[in-house]
């Protein structure tokens, strides 16, 4: 027979495990898009807990960057069919520089990088990819009914994008921004990495574009 003090150790255990479980579901990433409202255009959209997950931090902290590609669509409702309107695409790229000790973010769309910022903490480079954003994506139709959609895909970046990063990184910031992961290294790791990259999806409710 177990004793009482045994029971309720087992008992507290259950409840943090749960308790843990809980919280590690409530921290994971999600998406938020708003419809254009009245004197507003395009979609107000947003990412949250990005980089709640441990091993993605740890990774980002060795050296290893992440890519974050959105895909915003803009979909027309019709009768039988919805019709893809337009889209628009564009990728975030966090990296941690361990000479500097300071997280860089920068974003590439059409093939061209810009630098956003470089910050001391991934909470605080975090923060500032996750504020809400509008997206220029506007409807052509006036008096139809429209809906957005939005896709996120948090990966391991490529050996060639790697490599492409770096080389922009020299560039910029006059080679103090080398990654810390050998060419061999990041091949291995990309394999097993497979796991740790997240699809996400959201879409927005109906709304009539104005006319």
């Amino acid at each position: 027979m177990i004793g009482a003090g045994r029971t309720l150790a087992l008992l507290w255990g259950c409840l943090l495990s749960v308790a843990s479980a809980a919280g590690a579901q409530s921290r994971r990433p999600a998406l938020s898009i708003e419809p254009p409202g009245a004197g507003s255009s395009g979609a107000l959209v947003s990412a949250t807990s990005l980089f709640a997950d441990q091993s993605m931090r740890d990774l980002l902290r060795s050296g290893f960057p992440a890519s974050l590609h959105y895909r915003l669509e803009l979909w027309r409702a019709g009768g039988l069919f919805n019709d893809l309107e337009s889209k628009v695409e564009w990728e975030v790229i966090v990296q941690y520089d361990p000479s500097a000790q300071r997280y860089l973010v920068a974003r590439r769309q059409g093939g061209k990088l810009e630098e956003v910022g470089t910050f001391a903490t991934l909470s605080t480079a975090q923060s500032v990819i996750e504020r809400p954003a509008r997206i220029m994506l506007i409807p052509e139709r006036a008096g139809s009914r429209y809906y957005y959609i939005l896709v996120l895909d948090i990966e391991a970046l490529s050996v060639s994008d790697m490599d492409q990063l770096e080389r922009w990184l020299r560039g910029v910031k006059g080679g103090t921004a080398a990654s810390a992961v050998g060419n061999g290294m990041r091949t291995l790791m990309l394999r097993m990495l497979g796991g740790e990259n997240k699809h996400l999806s959201a879409r927005s409710e109906f709304f009539v574009a104005e006319k």
